[in-house]
């Protein structure tokens, strides 16, 4: 027996153990796997498998990282790699790794793709709640002090003013001028931070990006005869175990009838690329 055919054998016994439940015996396996034969991609990802299921995170990334320099394709590779970087907090290299593994899902068919759709946008949005956190205690801060900065600006003018002599009391025209326009120029500051707020989210998600039986955001959304559009795997869902009728027509309705709405998808993926907060937001 060949050291490939030996490495095949215990990759199976590896499978085997996992599918059992039995980590620590599937990691023996797929490690003596390795032994055989080293610059197999899968073996390492396989054991990457057990170690995330023990959220042994770096062991995960330690594996992904051999695979992916045996071969840079590996779908199961970049995802592991994206899900262990997910849970240590570097978000953005972990939607780095997840964006790639969609891209090679393009040219295969994969189980798991939406998977690792999910586990992207989950990580993108972490990502955005690290920055906006951030980002919300520089406005406070900008927003508590800039209205000190113009009282002590219209101070100054009217010490220099009051200096030239053309500051008489409160009630000439200069002064007057000089209140109204502070109180505009504080207005002004106070409107820019409420529609910076509004820019930069958390919003309303628009209803129709909506599924009408979760009332979250679709990620495969198809629709109906009657027009009416659900997230697809939410549908066959309530088909198989409730009845072949639209949740909310409540006409009779099969599988075979549904079909996808690439416009709807392809527009709702541009709006969460543009709203990371929306993934999984309440509507």
């Amino acid at each position: 027996m060949s050291d490939e055919e030996r490495a095949e054998e215990r990759k199976k016994m590896g499978n085997d153990y996992f599918a059992k439940g039995k980590l620590e015996a599937a990691i023996e396996a797929y490690s003596e796997a390795i032994c055989f034969a080293p610059s197999n991609a899968v073996y390492y990802t396989n054991r990457a498998m057990c170690h995330r299921k023990k959220e042994h995170w770096q062991a995960v990334v330690s594996d992904c990282d051999t695979a992916l320099r045996l071969d840079d394709t590996s779908i199961k590779g970049h995802y592991l790699l994206g899900v262990a970087l997910d849970a240590q907090g570097d978000f953005a290299e972990a939607s780095s790794q997840l964006w790639r593994a969609l891209e090679l899902c393009k040219e295969r068919t994969i189980s798991y793709k939406e998977d690792i759709q999910r586990a992207m946008l989950s990580a993108r949005k972490r990502q955005w709640q690290a920055g906006a956190a951030s980002s919300d205690l520089q406005v406070g801060t900008s927003e508590r002090v800039l209205p000190r900065l113009i009282q002590k600006h219209y101070d100054a003018e009217r010490a220099r003013l009051s200096a030239m002599g053309a500051y008489d009391t409160s009630e000439s025209p200069r002064t007057i001028e000089l209140q109204n326009e502070r109180v505009m120029v504080a207005a002004a500051a106070s409107d820019a931070f409420d529609a910076l707020r509004r820019e930069r989210g958390p919003g309303k998600v628009p209803d129709y990006y909506c599924c009408k039986i979760t009332m979250e955001v679709m990620l495969d959304p198809v629709s109906t005869p009657d027009g009416i559009t659900y997230e697809r795997s939410v549908l066959l869902e309530h088909l198989q175990k409730v009845g072949h009728f639209d949740p909310v027509t409540r006409r009779t309705l099969t599988p075979a009838q549904l079909y996808p709405n690439l416009g709807l998808k392809e527009a709702i993926t541009a709006y969460l690329e543009a709203n990371p907060w929306a993934y999984e937001s309440p509507t």
